[in-house]
């Protein structure tokens, strides 16, 4: 039988184990059984489970004869170890990382100067393709004069 029950169908495959482990309170073992009474879908399931069990417990019990933790713990005491980091650095070892923050920093504050004080990106434009600017007067400008022409300013 492959029948699969459905994902609203009770009990689902961990409530069967806590059912089998008796793992569940007086309540739950007795809605359970009841269940596996009247479904055959999970009576397979839960045979299956039954028999997954019966076979765990049939399995040889191993066991070693010493204490493992002991002998890991003597390979790890005699293993060589790598040798510690180096505390201390020199001084000149951040400075290239020190000179590209610099460096980006000044670009930075020419790059903003720029723009406020009127530099390279306030140039004034052909008057020809101003018909075919994106902002439309009144728009948002770093400037007046990028949005308007230089006697219409106001």
């Amino acid at each position: 039988m492959n029948e699969q029950p459905s994902a609203m169908h009770a009990p689902d495959l961990p409530e069967l184990s806590a059912y089998l482990d008796r793992e569940l309170d007086a309540d739950g073992r007795q809605r359970v059984a009841a269940h596996l009474a009247a479904c055959p879908v999970c009576a397979a399931r839960f045979a299956e489970l039954q028999a997954l069990s019966a076979g765990f417990r049939a399995l040889p019990v191993e066991a070693l004869g010493f204490d493992l933790a002991g002998v890991v713990e003597g390979r790890l005491a005699a293993a060589p170890r790598a040798p510690a980091a180096r505390q201390r650095r020199d001084w000149w070892a951040g400075l290239p990382v020190a000179m590209g923050a610099a460096a980006s920093i000044a670009a930075g504050v020419f790059m903003g100067s720029a723009l406020v004080t009127g530099g390279v990106a306030t140039a004034p434009r052909m008057a020809a393709l101003r018909v075919f600017d994106t902002m439309p007067p009144g728009n948002l400008c770093i400037g007046l004069e990028s949005c308007y022409a230089k006697g219409n300013v106001k």
